[in-house]
């Protein structure tokens, strides 16, 4: 009965992880050891011919609800590989270095398990990262969920006071200056003051602060997605950083690093010089 749930799920729209996640909240179980759901486990399944008997057991689906399952995983993984020519297509220039903030070259390699790694183009680094195209859209979705989820996320850590900057400082002896004259010029000194005022507001984190606002409004009109979304990743990242083991860290246009140790993986990385 679960079986052809599955099959008939699948062939009707539903996804491999909203199936997983049905069948994990509804307690069926998966084996003797456990009653935990996900993406691959469903996937074998649609996949396993045997379910159409093979002599020693009866079938449990028809030939045609296996075809169309066929069919569907077809079209999808053409539609999945159609999408994730576009997603990478937007992240090729927006990939940094997580050692030394230089650009990264996407390369593909037929050598390799992992086809595609990314290179840093800086020659004194050499950090490599070998990660599938499929792999690294799906960190990103994981972690641009987790800002619609929480929009406060988007909100920069306030800016420890400094000093006045030279160029403020400056502006700051003119008008001292002008109104040590015997007629100052109230012109200039309003003139001034404006002009300080915008020195100001340029070294203050206030242009962020509204950023964030705008941000956070335009995130809670999101919804969580399954799969990669260019037009989120757009509004909201103005790069992402790659690292050791697989580690990606969103920079968002707001000035805040999203990510950490726990989206590392078991990807492959080579740390050497380019051309080496």
């Amino acid at each position: 009965m679960v079986i052809r749930e599955i099959f008939s799920a699948y062939i009707n729209g539903a996804s491999l992880q909203s199936i997983a996640e049905l069948l994990t909240e509804r307690k069926i179980p998966y084996s003797e050891r456990t009653d935990v759901w996900d993406k691959a486990r469903i996937a074998r399944i649609i996949g396993n011919a045997k379910y159409l008997g093979d002599g020693e057991y009866d079938p449990i689906i028809e030939e045609e609800q296996y075809e169309e399952a066929a069919a569907v995983r077809t079209a999808r993984q053409r539609n999945t590989f159609e999408k994730n020519l576009e997603g990478i297509d937007l992240l090729r220039n927006r990939v940094r270095c997580a050692e030394c903030g230089a650009p990264m070259r996407r390369r593909v390699s037929n050598r390799h398990r992992i086809r595609e790694s990314w290179e840093c183009t800086n020659a004194d680094c050499g950090q490599r990262i070998r990660i599938s195209d499929t792999h690294l859209l799906e960190k990103v979705t994981i972690l641009m969920n987790r800002i619609i989820a929480n929009s406060h996320l988007l909100i920069p850590r306030p800016k420890k006071r400094r000093e006045l900057s030279a160029e403020a400082q400056q502006i700051n002896r003119e008008i001292d200056a002008e109104l040590e004259r015997d007629n100052p010029s109230d012109a200039l000194v309003i003139a001034k003051t404006i002009e300080m005022a915008e020195q100001l507001y340029a070294e203050s984190d206030t242009h962020l602060q509204i950023a964030a606002s705008i941000a956070r409004k335009r995130v809670r009109m999101m919804t969580p997605q399954e799969e990669f979304s260019p037009a989120y990743f757009s509004d909201i990242v103005a790069y992402l950083t790659l690292g050791s083991g697989g580690q990606v860290i969103l920079h968002t246009k707001t000035d805040v690093e999203i990510g950490g140790d726990e989206n590392e993986c078991n990807q492959d990385t080579e740390k050497d010089h380019i051309g080496h």
